[in-house]
């Protein structure tokens, strides 16, 4: 029987879930690379009879980890890269808002929530006089810039607005959460044949570089460790990961 040819070029979707099942299996987005990584623990018996070589080997793997390239800057994905929590921003306008200021030619005085520019603003001084755009502020997307000769001074300002919808990521608050892997794959090489992977159990770890200013098109690389899923039982049963692969 000739040998089938079975070159392969994968791509496709990974998707994750908490492991206790509380959430959806939902889709990381776009990921360039995808791989593991196995570590082996490896002890030899020489072989001191005379002409070198080993007597014996044992292997075991003592550890599985993976690592995976995702180019959406999505609150979720930031969550995992920074240990994060995540918080929602309600739209309800806010009203005078206490911000401090230093009264300085340019100064940047950000809002606590990012600002809705399609909605109008009011900035008023310390002793509540309303504060006109142009003459004393302008506008930018964090929130305003004192102008030099204005009415802002060093006793701060009240600004009210109205946030725009977002998602507030609180960096390094949680523990390492557990989750299942799956990926959607397919075999670009072989006309698209599907291929599935199931991981059990992972673990992901805080990312170790996360660049913000770049000239070109950024990524977060992400790393997790593959943990063993006691729940699973059977013979023949990897408690790790599952490869389905289509004839």
């Amino acid at each position: 029987m000739s040998l089938q040819e079975r070159s392969f070029i994968g791509a496709g979707q990974i998707h994750i879930q908490p492991y206790d099942k509380s959430a959806p299996l939902l889709p990381i987005g776009n990921v360039s690379e995808f791989t593991f990584s196995f570590e082996e623990d490896r002890k030899e018996l020489k072989n001191y009879l005379g002409g070198g070589g080993n007597r014996n080997v044992l292997s075991r793997v003592s550890g599985v980890t993976a690592a995976l390239n995702a180019h959406d800057f999505t609150p979720d994905n930031l969550a995992l890269a920074l240990r994060a929590g995540i918080e929602s921003v309600a739209v309800t306008p806010v009203v005078d808002e206490e911000q401090a200021s230093f009264g300085i030619a340019d100064e940047l005085i950000p809002f606590d929530k990012l600002p809705d520019s399609s909605q109008s603003i009011t900035v008023k001084d310390s002793l509540d006089t309303v504060l006109t755009e142009g003459d004393d502020y302008v506008r930018v997307a964090s929130g305003i810039k004192v102008v030099d000769g204005g009415g802002i001074d060093n006793q701060g300002v009240k600004v009210s607005y109205t946030p725009v919808a977002a998602s507030m990521v609180q960096a390094l608050v949680n523990s390492g959460k557990e989750f299942v892997l799956f990926m959607e794959g397919l075999n670009d090489a072989q006309e698209g044949s599907p291929f599935n992977i199931r991981v059990h159990r992972v673990k992901f770890s805080p990312v170790q570089n996360l660049g913000f200013i770049s000239d070109d098109f950024a990524s977060i690389t992400l790393q997790l460790d593959v943990l063993a899923d006691t729940t699973i039982s059977g013979n023949g049963l990897s408690q790790f990961m599952q490869l389905d692969l289509a004839s």
